[in-house]
C-alpha cells in the first residue's frame, strides 16, 4: 500500500510539475520543424491535405510530430514515387535532433549510403 501511495504521488506530482516531454520543447525548434512539415504538403486543397494540415498544426510536441512522419509519407506518397518522398520526410530528421528522444532517432539511422529503401 506505502508503494501504491508513493506512486501515486509522484504520478501527481509529474503531472503538476508539467515533466513531460513538452517540457523540453524549444517553441522556435518546433516551429521550425512544424514548417517544414506543412512545407512538404504544401497548398493542396484536398480534404486530405487539410486534415494533415490541421493535424500538424495542433500538434502539441516534438515527439507528436514525429509519429506524425508516416502519415506526411503516406500522403507525400500519392503524388511522387516512393523513393522522393521518403527522402523529403528523411531530409526532416535533423530538425527533430535535440527534440525527441536519442533512442528514436537512432532507430532510424540505418546506413542509408546505398539508398535501397523504395527501390
Amino acid at each position: 500500500m506505502k508503494q501504491f501511495i508513493s506512486t501515486l504521488f509522484d504520478t501527481v506530482a509529474q503531472r503538476l510539475h508539467g515533466t513531460d516531454s513538452r517540457r523540453d520543447d524549444d517553441p522556435y525548434r518546433l516551429a521550425r520543424v512544424r514548417k517544414a512539415m506543412l512545407e512538404l504538403v504544401g497548398d493542396a486543397s484536398n480534404w486530405e491535405a487539410e486534415q494533415l494540415r490541421h493535424r500538424l498544426l495542433v500538434a502539441e510536441s516534438a515527439r507528436a510530430l514525429w509519429f506524425m512522419r508516416p502519415d506526411l509519407l503516406h500522403w507525400l506518397c500519392r503524388a511522387q514515387d516512393e523513393r522522393a518522398a521518403m527522402d523529403q520526410v528523411m531530409a526532416l530528421q535533423p530538425l527533430f535532433e535535440g527534440l525527441i528522444e536519442t533512442s528514436l532517432l537512432s532507430s532510424t539511422r540505418r546506413d542509408r549510403r546505398d539508398r535501397s529503401y523504395g527501390a
